[in-house]
């Protein structure tokens, strides 16, 4: 039996088309900015229909892949799933945009549509676009994220003053998502990555806990945490240890493709994600795979020692790497298919 789901071609926050021109939603290379400021959200016109298959299963393969900011195909250099399957890659993380109002309130799409209608178009547009990875045979991730309605460029710090109904919201409405992934199989999530970088620090250590709290009874894949590496006030400027909320693993987010201590944030280097990695050991946590890596701007091959060097660190090859693919009506911004990022993911499959 097929459970139908209904995908709605949806409006990009960043989408320069009908639905509203937009501003680059990518930070700098080196600066600690979330690459993953895209939204694949809004309100649709037409629709395509999916379903899904009662014959899913999970994958334990090392997941060597591209992460995709929008949540889907329609905007990124892979315009399918089976492209990056046919590019020798097996792995794909999507991300799911959680939507708040300026007053508090967790809505469902871009313009802040709250209706069930809404709801089932941000439900199912995630569920096709995982739907299709999988039928082609890719392992997948899912990472959360949070959009400001109305807000067009690289999401930013949340409103002091509302952050505390946005995130009980999105507690509460962890175990429906995680009950939907579940379902589809999924192998990773992370509740809401970079939770530091939208929230604080404190919030970070007090909400992802419950988060994952709330996703462990429904999803039996595996669970992670991604804070920014590079993040200018994150927990290793800080000296605070993170509270990785007993998720299963620790996810390296790396949205740069600079590795010269000079030329990244204050205080920064190479050996800032050691700080993390002792944290996770030290909470229990012994995976530690690569969950996001690369600059937000289109860069040239001479970057491509950096990434190697990145991957190697990590041992990447072993357990895991996702290289950022900005969506394709980002000015500039970087783009996988076909390009060196691609020949080195590639070589790590050979």
């Amino acid at each position: 039996m097929k459970r139908p789901f209904t995908a709605f071609a949806l409006c990009s926050l960043l989408a320069l088309s009908a639905c509203g021109g937009g501003s680059d939603g990518g930070g700098s290379d080196g600066g600690g900015s979330d690459g993953g400021g895209s939204d694949g959200g809004g309100n649709g016109s037409s629709s395509q229909g999916c379903n899904a298959p009662d014959d899913l299963t999970r994958s334990t393969d090392t997941p060597i892949g591209v992460l995709l900011p929008s949540g889907s195909f329609e905007r990124q250099s892979y315009t399918s799933a089976a492209e990056v399957a046919a590019a020798g890659l097996n792995a794909v993380s999507l991300g799911l945009s959680f939507y708040y109002t300026s007053a508090g309130e967790l809505v469902y799409d871009f313009n802040g549509s709250s209706d069930d209608a809404a709801k089932e178009r941000w439900t199912n547009t995630i569920a096709c676009a995982v739907i299709e990875a999988k039928e082609s045979g890719l392992t997948v991730a899912v990472w959360g994220q949070f959009i400001e309605v109305g807000s067009r460029g690289e999401p930013g710090q949340m409103p002091t003053e509302i952050q505390a109904p946005v995130l009980e919201a999105t507690v509460e409405l962890m175990p429906e998502v995680a009950e939907l992934l579940d379902e589809l199989q999924v192998e990773y999530w992370a509740p809401i990555s970079e939770l530091e970088r939208f929230t604080g620090i404190e919030n970070h250590n007090t909400y992802f806990p419950q988060m994952v709290a709330a996703s462990r009874p429904l999803f039996n894949g595996i669970i992670y945490a991604q804070p920014n590496i590079l993040q200018r006030d994150g927990f290793v400027v800080q000296d605070v240890e993170p509270n990785l909320g007993g998720a299963d693993a620790l996810g390296i987010s790396w949205i740069s493709y600079e590795c010269d201590e000079q030329k990244l944030p204050p205080g920064q280097s190479l050996e800032s994600s050691n700080f993390y990695i002792d944290a996770a050991a030290a909470q229990g946590i012994t995976k530690v795979f690569i969950s996001e890596v690369g600059g937000t701007q289109n860069t040239d091959e001479s970057a491509r020692p950096c990434l190697e060097k990145l991957i190697e660190y990590w041992d990447g090859a072993t357990t895991g790497v996702f290289v950022l693919d900005m969506p394709s009506d980002q000015p500039g911004g970087a783009s996988v298919k076909g390009n060196w990022q691609e020949a080195v993911l590639q070589s790590l499959r050979n």
